[in-house]
């Protein structure tokens, strides 16, 4: 990018040799043609490419000029030691993060690093750093897409990413962005944490182009609060429905649960009656062996599926062990383990399908239905790459497909599209007979030994599954949606159809707020010009191939391959020859076909979040989830593939650095509040000595005032005796009454003396406790004062303490 245009149309600029305006007015292109011949120019350029250095003249106002020298960055000089430890801790941590290992085994390995010779250079420039949600700003609009799911820390774990046009690949990605934990989640929860993220991150919602959700009844609400916060900033939702493979998923469960043969739940009981028990596993071994059959390992992947369901790996497993399984459970069970069979609600619907005459013809009819009419559709667009454009004429063929299997080819007809919607598929002469009703070779086969009543119910009830899959299909099946239909312009076999002009203006028109009226206005021209455009036919076919039947075979290459080769296209000018079409192109290929992207990502987290690493916090999550994404990214899914740039290195030390201060930070302030945790501890302490010390004297002060009482009493009684006396004039008892009241006084003063100490030792107590700088924190500990009965009228009262 040395070449730009200069002060006039007539005039461009090297930016490699910094020259002023150069003129091209009469030689044109061939001006510029010279200039690059020039020997100058051409040292430049060598310098620049070997990252050498760069030496370049600048004229000045006087007669003189000055050279300058650039030294530019040389990436092929050699690691220093540190830099090569560095890179492997990095390519460690890469590594560590793909394969869930624990952050303890990461301890000290940069000193193991250290003894390690012999550390290479990477051969490849690392070109981009993990740069967060920078890559995002940069695009015209993206597809958030969103699920969630009950993690190993039972906690709800919504994951976020976004779906857009890499320019730097030249393809659509999808790219983790996020992990957010919740309890409820409620819909406005999710966009709470949603838009919260975008705010913390300054993403612009309006560059949001729709939302990526899974089933039709779920997250309506989020979608609906979204598209209002949207509006606020002038900009809307585009919407294009649900993931349509949850529809047919649903479909597909709608149909098979419509009658009462219970294929899932006899699945279901299989699987539960292996799991985790490896004496059961090895009996049913046994049994096989005893029968003379090889049973092969991978037999069973069935019987420890994490999910047990009907597909046609689990349906065909069944049935090549439907003997093998009658023999275990109908003989081998009854006979050698009763007790466990005995009230056994599992092992009694095992035993009732496999008894029946009807369930391996059941079995298979299930198993054509997969194989034949669900499994090609659902296989395909499970796909990474961007297919939406194919996705409206693959849903038709799947509606045409059911409906030929039970109705007359006379009464579908060729009828296509939302037409389709249309038909009535209950009309009942307009039946296919049993005879040519599509049950799939090998169940009507099995049909013959069954009872002619046991093939009517069956017949019977093939119709309603079909019925019944038929009306959820036109209940769900966006065959009606133009805007969807209208996507196959996108198909490199379109671009030379007559109407696929018009086609393309009216998808440029449905997205909200993207084009202009003047770029719409020049859909038309260039597409026009696209379609006469001599494209060369490596850009759409990646292969072609016969197979052994000598059949004919097509690879296509993705279709955002090609469209990036298409639109890289530029004028004589060197100007994009169709900017318009690649404005829409590169926004409509983002729309997701359906919510995989996001599921994808639930077994990622079951790798990363297992049960051994429950403790792990929010921002661990994250980051280990952007590492595996940046892994699969830059690596395509291998750490050493990725090369380390200097830039990197440097960027690991300098947070290597900061993650250092902040745990010194963090101990220095864990140490701080252990000391105060210490001395709060301490001050407890001493509070609970003088809170016991305060209990023990009230407790005695409480004594010493019934003594007192008693004393006094005495006393009382002693001054009674010697009024009697003195009125009697009896001097013996006058005698003896002065020493009882003596001996009362003398009582009375001891405790009294007694009593002074406690109340001074209480009031010292009582100040340490309301000192603001003591330990106040004790008060808690006390209801309120404490109140001390006063003493006699003889003695001073500590009442007084209480007021204090």
């Amino acid at each position: 990018m040395w070449l730009k245009q200069g002060s006039s149309e007539a005039t461009f600029i090297c930016t490699i040799c910094r020259t002023g305006d150069l003129d091209c007015s009469n030689k044109g292109w061939n001006a510029v043609e010279q200039h690059m011949q020039n020997e100058k120019h051409k040292n430049n350029l060598n310098a620049l490419k070997n990252n050498s250095q760069l030496t370049f003249s600048i004229s000045t106002t006087s007669s003189t000029s000055s050279t300058h020298t650039i030294k530019l960055v040389d990436h092929n000089k050699p690691l220093l030691f540190n830099d090569q430890v560095s890179q492997a801790e990095i390519l460690w941590a890469l590594k560590s993060v793909q394969n869930a290992f624990s952050y303890k085994n990461s301890d000290d390995v940069g000193e193991l690093f250290r003894t390690v010779c012999g550390l290479k250079n990477c051969s490849e420039i690392f070109g981009s750093t993990f740069k967060n949600v920078l890559y995002i700003k940069n695009y015209e609009r993206f597809v958030l897409c969103f699920d969630e799911q009950t993690n190993n820390q039972n906690k709800k774990q919504l994951d976020l990413y976004f779906r857009y046009w890499s320019s730097q690949k030249g393809l659509i990605v999808t790219r983790y962005y996020r992990t957010i934990l919740l309890g409820h989640a409620q819909a406005n929860v999710v966009v709470d944490g949603i838009l919260g993220a975008f705010r913390t991150d300054c993403i612009g919602i309006s560059k949001l182009l729709m939302l990526s959700r899974d089933n039709p009844n779920a997250n309506k609400t989020v979608e609906k609060m979204i598209n209002d916060a949207m509006k606020k900033v002038n900009a809307e939702l585009l919407n294009v429905g649900t993931c349509n493979l949850h529809v047919i998923h649903n479909v597909f469960n709608a149909g098979t649960t419509e009658t009462n043969w219970h294929v899932e739940n006899f699945c279901m009981n299989i699987w539960s009656w292996f799991q985790k028990s490896p004496a059961r596993q090895e009996d049913f071994e046994n049994i096989t062996n005893e029968l003379n059959d090889a049973i092969e390992k991978n037999n069973f992947i069935f019987l420890n599926n994490k999910t047990p369901h009907i597909s046609p790996s689990n349906v065909l497993l069944s049935l090549e062990q439907y003997h093998m399984f009658r023999e275990y459970f109908l003989v081998y069970l009854p006979s050698k383990q009763q007790k466990q069979i005995q009230s056994n609600s599992r092992y009694d619907n095992v035993k009732e399908v496999l008894m029946s005459n009807i369930s391996k013809i059941r079995l298979n009819f299930i198993l054509f239905l997969c194989q034949s009419i669900f499994d090609r559709f659902l296989t395909w667009f499970q796909k990474e790459e961007p297919l939406v454009h194919l996705l409206y004429n693959a849903l038709c063929d799947l509606y045409r497909t059911v409906l030929l299997s039970f109705l007359s080819p006379e009464h579908v007809g060729s009828t296509y599209g939302g037409a389709l919607l249309d038909i009535d598929f209950k009309l009942a002469e307009k039946q296919l007979t049993t005879k040519k009703l599509q049950i799939g070779e090998e169940a009507r086969r099995l049909l013959v030994d069954v009872s002619a009543s046991d093939r009517a119910t069956f017949f019977h009830d093939v119709k309603s599954i079909y019925h019944a899959i038929a009306d959820n299909l036109k209940k769900y099946l966006p065959l009606k949606n133009t805007f969807l239909k209208d996507l196959h312009v996108l198909d490199p076999a379109s671009r030379t159809k007559q109407d696929s002009a018009d086609t393309m203006i009216r998808v440029g028109r449905a997205i909200p707020k993207l084009l202009s009226n003047a770029e719409i206005d020049r859909i038309r021209y260039e597409f026009m010009m696209c379609a006469a455009e001599t494209i060369d036919q490596s850009w759409y076919i990646k292969n072609k191939y016969h197979d052994s039947d000598d059949n004919n075979h097509t690879e296509y290459q993705q279709i955002d391959y090609y469209w990036n080769k298409t639109l890289s296209l530029t004028t004589s000018f060197g100007l994009p020859k169709y900017p318009t079409l690649s404005k829409i192109v590169k926004n409509i290929l983002i729309i997701s076909h359906g919510n995989l992207d996001a599921e994808r990502g639930f077994s990622i987290n079951e790798h990363i979040v297992t049960e051994n690493r429950t403790l792990l916090s929010l921002s661990s999550i994250n980051g280990l989830r952007s590492t595996w994404d940046a892994i699969k990214f830059y690596g395509v899914g291998s750490p050493h593939r990725i090369s380390i740039k200097i830039d990197m290195i440097r960027a690991v030390q300098k947070s290597k650095s900061v993650y250092n201060q902040e745990q010194l930070s963090l101990k220095s302030l864990a140490n701080r509040e252990k000391e105060q945790s210490e001395k709060h501890e301490h001050t407890n302490g001493e509070m609970k000595k003088l809170i016991d010390r305060e209990n023990q004297l009230l407790s005695k002060q409480k004594g010493l005032h019934d003594k007192q009482k008693k004393a006094q009493l005495l006393v009382d009684e002693g001054r009674q005796q010697l009024d009697n006396a003195l009125k009697k004039a009896d001097i013996i008892d006058a005698q003896a009454a002065n020493a009882l009241i003596g001996a009362g006084d003398e009582q009375v003063k001891l405790i009294s003396d007694e009593l002074f100490k406690i109340t001074d030792e209480l009031l010292k107590i009582q100040k340490t406790k309301s000192d603001p700088f003591g330990p106040i924190i004790a008060l808690n500990f006390l209801n309120g004062p404490i109140t001390i009965s006063p003493l006699s009228d003889l003695k001073p009262s500590v009442s007084t303490y209480s007021k204090k």
